[in-house]
């Protein structure tokens, strides 16, 4: 019985810390909250569930420049740095 018991804390746990790094949390945050959910369920997962983000933090995706090789981040139509025509359609190969 104490076995299935630690089994769900264990799975509950990787949950936490799955979750808290998909919301942006640093890994020593997520390992915290991992812990405390592991050891003191009942205090740590509401308090956890309470205290984090409602969204998911987004990644952001960078795309370096072809012509002066700076990243960007969306989908600009010109690059941010160079000026360069970076996004959209091009009828002539540049």
């Amino acid at each position: 019985m104490r076995l299935i018991g630690l089994l769900i804390a264990a799975a509950v746990a990787v949950w936490v810390y799955m979750d808290a790094k998909k919301r942006g949390y640093k890994t020593l945050s997520a390992v915290g909250w991992m812990l405390g959910v592991f050891l003191l369920m009942i205090v740590f997962l509401p308090l956890y569930l309470i205290m984090r983000p409602k969204q998911v933090k987004e990644v952001d995706i960078l795309t370096p420049c072809k012509y002066c090789g700076k990243y960007f981040e969306g989908t600009p139509l010109y690059c941010p740095n160079c000026g360069h025509k970076v996004g959209g359609y091009s009828f002539k190969e540049e």
